[in-house]
This record gives C-alpha cells, sequence and structure tokens, in this order.
C-alpha cells in the first residue's frame, strides 16, 4: 500500500511538471482575437492632370466711357428730348440747348464790326481812285490861286502903310491871311502827294490789326454762344436725365448722365497681398448672377499703377472673350488664374501630411508595405495638389490612416482602396484551423 502512494504521488508531481512546460510552448496556437493585424489605408493613384492656382473675387460690371453733362452758363432749358435708355448715334449730336438771346445779339454785333473793317482794308489795298486824286489837284490850284492873292494883297496894304494911307493893323490882318493861306497849300499839296503815292504800308498794317481784332471779338462771342448748346461727346447711351424744358440750367448744375456701352469692362480690387501677382493678360473666369450664372472667359487689360490708400486694394479691370449683354452696375463674381499646368502630377490633398520641421512627405503603398516618400509641392486647387517632385505617376498614395503607420510598416488596402467608415467595424479573417463562430472548441 504505501509503495503504490508513492507512485501515485510521483506520478501527479510529472504530471504538474509537464503541465508547467507545455504553457510556455511557442507552438501552442493562439486564438484570431489574439493576432495583432495590419492598419487599414485608403489610396489614392498620383495622376497626371491640369492644376491651376486662382484667387476668388468679386466685382461689377463698369463703363469705361462715362460722362456726366453739366451746364456752363445761366439760362431756361430750350431743348432736352431724352429719356433714359434713349440711344445717341454718333459724336457731336446736339444733346440739350439752354436760351440765350443776349449771345446772339453780341454775335451779330460783332459780326458787323468785322464787315466794316474788312471792307476798310480792301479799299486801303486797292490805292486811290483817279477822280479823288483829280479833286486834290483841283484843290491844290485853288488853294495857289489863292495864295497868290494873299500876297499882292499884303505887298499893296504894306505900300500903303508905309504911306500911312493905312493904319498898321491892316498889315497884320493880311500877313495872318497870306500864312493861313501857304498852310492850307501845303496840306493840299501834301495830301496830293499821297493819294498820287498810295497808302503807306503802316496805315495797311493799322487796318489789318483792327480787323483780327474784330475777329476775335466774333470768334469770343460765338464762343459763349457755343456754350449754351451741349453736344455728345460721343456714341452711347442715356442712362439718367436731371432737367426737362423750361427748366432753369444753372452752371456746373448736372443736366444728363450717358455711357459708351461698347466700352464695357469687369472692374474688381484685388488685396496688396495677391496685387503683385496680376498683370495685363491674366486669365479669368467670371460669372455674372444677371445673366443666370453663365460662365465667361475673360482677361486683365489694365492694372491700375496704384493701389488704393485707404482698402489697400490694387484695381484690375477685366473684358470678355465673349459676347455679353453687359450692363453697368452687375454684380461679377471673378476666378484670377495665376499660374496653370496642363500636365502636372496631382494628389489629394489628403495625401501630403507636413513634418514638425515643416517638411512634405507623402506614404506610397509598395508590395504591402507603407513606405515614405519627401515631396516638393507646387500648386495648390481645391482639394488637389501638385507634387513637383518625390512621386511617379500610377504610384498608390495613402490618404487615410496616417496616423497608424510609419515608414516601412506592413499595411492593408480594401478591394476598393478607401478604408472603411467609423461606422462599419472592420472585417475579421478566420485563421486556418481554427474554430468558426457559432461552432464549439
Amino acid at each position: 500500500m504505501i509503495t503504490a502512494r508513492r507512485v501515485t504521488t510521483g506520478t501527479f508531481f510529472v504530471a504538474v511538471f509537464i503541465g508547467i512546460v507545455g504553457c510556455g510552448s511557442k507552438d501552442v496556437p493562439v486564438q484570431p482575437s489574439q493576432q495583432k493585424k495590419e492598419p487599414l489605408v485608403a489610396i489614392a493613384p498620383v495622376q497626371i492632370s491640369s492644376i491651376s492656382s486662382a484667387i476668388d473675387l468679386t466685382g461689377e460690371a463698369v463703363a469705361v466711357n462715362f460722362v456726366k453733362i453739366s451746364s456752363t452758363v445761366e439760362g431756361p432749358v430750350g431743348y432736352c428730348p431724352w429719356r433714359e435708355g434713349d440711344r445717341i448715334e454718333k459724336a457731336g449730336q446736339k444733346l440739350i440747348e439752354i436760351d440765350r438771346e443776349l449771345y446772339r445779339s453780341e454775335v451779330n454785333a460783332a459780326e458787323a464790326t468785322l464787315g466794316v473793317a474788312r471792307a476798310k482794308l480792301e479799299d486801303l489795298k486797292a490805292g486811290t481812285r483817279p477822280e479823288e486824286i483829280a479833286k486834290a489837284k483841283e484843290t491844290v490850284r485853288q488853294l495857289e490861286e489863292s495864295a497868290a492873292f494873299a500876297k499882292s494883297d499884303l505887298d499893296r496894304i504894306s505900300k500903303m502903310v508905309e504911306s500911312g494911307s493905312l493904319p498898321g493893323e491892316s498889315l497884320e490882318k493880311a500877313q495872318v491871311e497870306y500864312i493861313s493861306q501857304q498852310t492850307k497849300l501845303s496840306a493840299a499839296r501834301k495830301h496830293l502827294e499821297m493819294l498820287e503815292t498810295g497808302y503807306t504800308r503802316t496805315t495797311i498794317a493799322v487796318q489789318e490789326a483792327m480787323v483780327k481784332e474784330a475777329e476775335t471779338k466774333v470768334e469770343l462771342a460765338r464762343a459763349r454762344l457755343a456754350e449754351c448748346i451741349i453736344a455728345a461727346p460721343f456714341a452711347g447711351t442715356i442712362t439718367r436725365v436731371y432737367v426737362r424744358p423750361g427748366d432753369m440750367a444753372a452752371m456746373k448744375t448736372p443736366l444728363l448722365e450717358m455711357v459708351d456701352l461698347s466700352s464695357m469692362v469687369i472692374r474688381v480690387a484685388v488685396t496688396e497681398a495677391q496685387a503683385g501677382d496680376v498683370r495685363e493678360g491674366t486669365p479669368a473666369v467670371v460669372q455674372l448672377d444677371a445673366l443666370h450664372g453663365k460662365t465667361f472667359h475673360g482677361k486683365v487689360v489694365r492694372a491700375y499703377p496704384e493701389l488704393d490708400r485707404r482698402m489697400r486694394t490694387r484695381t484690375v479691370e477685366l473684358v470678355l472673350d465673349e459676347q455679353a449683354d453687359l450692363v453697368p452696375g452687375m454684380f461679377a463674381r471673378v476666378k484670377l488664374i495665376l499660374n496653370s499646368m496642363a500636365d502636372a502630377l496631382v494628389v489629394p490633398r489628403e495625401a501630403v501630411v507636413t513634418t514638425p520641421a515643416g517638411a512634405h512627405i507623402v506614404f506610397v503603398v509598395e508590395e504591402g508595405m507603407a513606405v515614405q516618400r519627401k515631396v516638393n509641392t507646387g500648386i495648390e486647387e481645391g482639394d488637389r495638389v501638385q507634387i513637383l517632385s518625390g512621386l511617379c505617376a500610377g504610384e498608390k498614395a495613402i490618404v487615410k490612416g496616417h496616423e497608424k503607420i510609419k515608414d516601412g510598416a506592413a499595411v492593408r488596402v480594401p478591394e476598393s482602396g478607401k478604408a472603411p467608415g467609423k461606422d462599419s467595424p472592420p472585417s475579421q479573417s478566420v485563421p486556418s484551423g481554427a474554430p468558426a463562430k457559432g461552432e464549439n472548441k
């Protein structure tokens, strides 16, 4: 009995020892729930596509040729048949006339004075007529006879005064008469000489100056009258009328406004930070709410040379490539294309990871492993980023699941290429030889 007990006890200790050693063996299979699985990731191919950098702005349609016409004279409006929307067919067409009879009278008076001055100048240039010379000669002959008679009368009276027949006062009167006749004769002879030789250049020049003065007065009077008639500076459309016939126009008071609809542009304001990137020729995409959101293409034709000092913006103007019925004041949504690439390497924005040091990396899947690539990025547009270097077209970039992986780690990619959502649990595979769910071990 003792011997048998000892055998039984030794057998028990051997069994316990074998059980302890068996618990540490690696050959014992582990249940599926205890296996560590590779993280699931979503991928997207590196594609060749067009990409562009742009800025979104708002603006409005404006007319470059716009004018607000005001009056420079005062008076009642005599002519103004226009209404908003009327078309002015050509430049120079009469728009408004202000009645001022005083200015018309001044023109008539100045023109009459000019006519007299011109007629007198023509007479001077034509020279003396023969009948005037004959008349002057007759006058000289008569004065010569009068002077001869005065001379003989002076001699006779002088002898009689010497003899005492006449008083001395008679001699003085005879001398005065003789001198007077001589003076008249001298003047007549000079007048005859002038008629025979014609008018001097100085006389003609003086008269020509008088004609020019009269012409200037006529021009001044006509200019004053012309201010009463306001003509269109260009062909266009009336947008606003402030007066009607009979209203009293005052100086510098607006009368009407007009625009040239063929000079329409889209005007936008670019912020100071982006002003240097916009220049003439920059392409643009424009949408107009008033035209049912239709999209137009255009380009920048003018960039203002300075910034708005209050708003710190730079004004630029665009013209559309297509014909559009633009109206001043239309609201425009503008996208300026600053840079564009037709065949760029592009990945989703989620694929690019920024390291703490500021570098950009992208994980790609190669033979079931995540491989880290350092990349240089370029243009960003929406949810896409251009890759300048570090990737090749067709490679599979990881776009979801970065937080679970590192360089060289094994990863799993679902058949769809997308990681499962938060609401759907990941699928579990059952190892070969393990009991299926619901079976007894």
